[in-house]
């Protein structure tokens, strides 16, 4: 469910998507001064034309300037679980879904696993996506595909949240925060900023969106029906994954639904009568 800006200040923790361009760097300068705890910021990439990965480091530094050593990046090539997942079955999936979303889509739920991988070993109970006001059309950004990946990772005791849609907060107020603290936005055109992200030759088929108002809209019945297919996997890899290195998976989720209750009614008293919590 959306959050304020004060209940975002009651979370502990959190994980960011991050490719490193302007809305996923000015997700963590936006929340990250309301918390105290960790901020990993996880960039993926995979072998089949991602591109240029190492610029999703160019604003680490200035980061942890702003924010703490507590900001930690991770650059994961997850092309084996993207694989497994449906990238090996790319062209059976468009067919049966009838859809090409199938291809990025694909690729957000490889990423959700690692991240459920990578927040269950550390105790991350929130995770958060950089999908920007004014791009709700695209199939990782859609309300369907936020309320079901919001429940999906909810299982594993992990809050699943779009702070930049939450908030309201549009493109030049991004590119505010970033001048504010030193940090510069990158190359803008319309609604997009691409001047210091990594390049997915795959995601060119949305590129029609940067000069002229095109993008391709989706079934949400089908981009239900394609993550209630990839769920049972994900979930099969996260548990294996997790045994494989030494964890029993039951534990470290029933660790993270405990840690995840207690933000919940830490919430919950702020929205009460007398509370603290202001409209």
């Amino acid at each position: 469910m959306p959050l304020t800006l004060e209940e975002y200040g009651h979370l502990n923790n959190f994980s960011v998507l991050f490719s490193g361009g302007l809305d996923s760097t000015a997700v963590p300068l936006i929340i990250g001064p309301l918390t105290t705890g960790s901020i990993q910021l996880l960039t993926y990439k995979h072998r089949y034309g991602s591109l240029a990965n190492e610029w999703s480091r160019r604003h680490i530094p200035d980061l942890q300037r702003v924010l703490g050593k507590r900001v930690e990046h991770h650059l994961v090539d997850h092309t084996h679980i993207w694989n497994e997942i449906s990238a090996a079955r790319m062209l059976r999936d468009a067919i049966r879904f009838k859809g090409h979303f199938v291809c990025c889509l694909g690729c957000q739920c490889a990423m959700a696993t690692h991240t459920i991988i990578h927040n269950l070993e550390r105790g991350i109970t929130n995770v958060f996506i950089c999908s920007s006001v004014g791009g709700e059309y695209a199939v990782m950004s859609m309300p369907i595909t936020r309320n079901k990946k919001a429940g999906f990772y909810a299982r594993f005791g992990m809050r699943y949240n779009a702070p930049l849609l939450d908030l309201g907060i549009q493109k030049p107020e991004e590119v505010e925060i970033l001048n504010s603290h030193g940090m510069k936005a990158g190359w803008g055109k319309r609604r997009s900023h691409n001047g210091y992200q990594p390049i997915c030759l795959l995601g060119f088929q949305h590129s029609l969106d940067i000069v002229v108002d095109f993008h391709t809209t989706y079934d949400p019945q089908r981009v239900a029906d394609f993550l209630d297919a990839k769920f049972p996997i994900m979930e099969r890899i996260i548990r294996r994954t997790l045994r494989q290195r030494g964890h029993d998976p039951d534990a470290l989720i029933a660790r993270n639904l405990d840690s995840w209750r207690q933000e919940e009614q830490a919430l919950a008293e702020l929205s009460a009568p007398g509370g603290g919590y202001s409209t």
